[in-house]
């Protein structure tokens, strides 16, 4: 799939990005009351707070602030993202014609392995981590080149992963 970053996301950007939108008349209305009934649960606990997605303050409210992307902590997102990309562009991308999904098995200790069959017959593996301890797992040897993360070994950290092809 093609990564899909939002705005500001490249570089961590916290500030919130409400829905809005310039419709006039029935349509107005209509977007209004429907916002109103797929969210009702928030209208109910939040009233006023919500935006109004009609309200030019609230589009106003989306615009990203640049600066947050070259102070700290986003120059540092910024470059991993950046780097991830061109771990993507070098290493997967040439091997995406006639990839296939192979399998994907999520145990109840949080980890998660999944892996593809590749264009070029190398296997992409992964093997992560979702939760908030560490966990011990039997680590078969991979043939092939780590792409991102640690080596492999029969234990991994919390929230992390290990992507490698071969």
């Amino acid at each position: 799939m093609v990564p899909m970053l939002f705005m500001g996301e490249e570089w961590g950007s916290k500030a919130p990005f409400p829905f809005f939108c310039n419709f006039h008349g029935d349509l107005a209305d209509a977007v209004r009351q429907g916002r109103r009934r797929e969210f009702a649960s928030a209208y109910a606990r939040y009233g006023d707070g919500i935006p109004d997605p009609l309200d030019q303050s609230t589009a106003r409210s989306a615009v990203l602030d640049w600066a947050a992307r070259d102070g700290e902590p986003g120059r540092t997102r910024l470059a991993l993202v950046r780097e991830l990309l061109a771990i993507r562009r070098r290493e997967i991308v040439p091997r995406l014609a006639g990839a296939r999904f192979g399998e994907a098995h999520a145990a109840d200790n949080g980890l998660l392995t999944a892996n593809w069959r590749m264009g070029d017959r190398t296997t992409l593996r992964l093997v992560a981590n979702l939760s908030e301890r560490g966990v011990t797992h039997a680590s078969p040897q991979m043939p092939g080149t780590l792409l991102w993360g640690s080596a492999l070994s029969e234990s991994m950290p919390a929230w992390s992963v290990r992507w490698h092809i071969g």
